[in-house]
């Protein structure tokens, strides 16, 4: 029987209810993190830059809960200047562009 619109929903898992798993998957991450965190911290010191702050990304995640968009408590009053350097990635660092506005 398909579904008819304007039908309240029968059956299915309530809305809200965790996945059973979910637990067990976190639990079963934090052991294999916990028994090599040793081994990460040495792995990183080989890695450049760039590639330690993607892995450190990805595993923060797990241990550390997303703060939502609106979260946001920083006062954006006056002038905010941004300078990202590329150094080490290709072996030279890039000309800083000229005239480059970012219209912020």
């Amino acid at each position: 029987m398909p579904f008819e619109k304007g039908k309240p929903k029968t059956g299915g898992r309530v809305k809200g209810t965790i996945n059973k798993t979910t637990p067990e998957i976190r639990e079963a991450i934090q052991k294999v993190m916990s028994a090599k965190i040793d081994e990460l911290e040495s792995d990183l010191e080989k890695m450049n830059p760039f590639q330690q702050w993607m892995i450190l990304e990805k595993v923060a995640k797990y241990f550390m809960p997303a703060l939502n968009k609106n979260e946001d408590t920083v006062d954006h009053t006056g002038e905010v200047k941004i300078t990202v350097s590329f150094e080490g990635m290709a072996g030279e660092s890039l000309p800083e562009p000229e005239g480059f506005d970012p219209g912020f």
